[in-house]
């Protein structure tokens, strides 16, 4: 009995999610002809799983500890000579809270997609007051 009520709550729990599951955007993949402000700017941060993310993009090509003690998994994409990296960055429950983006190539440099879609946010909601008095 309590077998078959397992698998009914087990069953009804799916269905549950099912829906949730299937309106959860996911997010663009790393790839090395896409932009990266369009990647950083339409990533879903505070959404994203980690095992939706292990899903998604596969797994990392290297796990490292940043500065602030969150854990990144580090995708390369492209060749040894000139490639870009992606960092998925993980906050306490264990969601993406930030994609950290690196040019390893000619232009060099690199984005957050937290700094991006804030920036995004703050300008085009016009909530920026009148410039400092100089």
């Amino acid at each position: 009995m309590t077998q078959l009520l397992k698998l009914a709550l087990g069953v009804t729990g799916l269905a549950l999610l099912g829906p949730a599951m299937a309106q959860m955007a996911m997010p663009p993949t790393f790839d090395l002809n896409a932009d990266p402000k369009t990647v950083l700017g339409s990533y879903p941060l505070g959404v994203i799983a980690q095992q939706a993310a292990f899903s998604h993009h596969g797994g990392a090509h290297r796990t490292i500890t940043l500065p602030n003690g969150r854990t990144g998994w580090l995708y390369n994409v492209g060749e040894r000579e000139w490639h870009r990296s992606y960092t998925l960055v993980f906050d306490r429950q264990q969601t993406v809270s930030d994609v950290l983006y690196y040019d390893h190539g000619r232009r060099g440099g690199g984005l957050s997609a937290l700094v991006l879609q804030s920036r995004r946010a703050v300008l085009g909601a016009g909530r920026l007051g009148p410039p400092p008095n100089r």
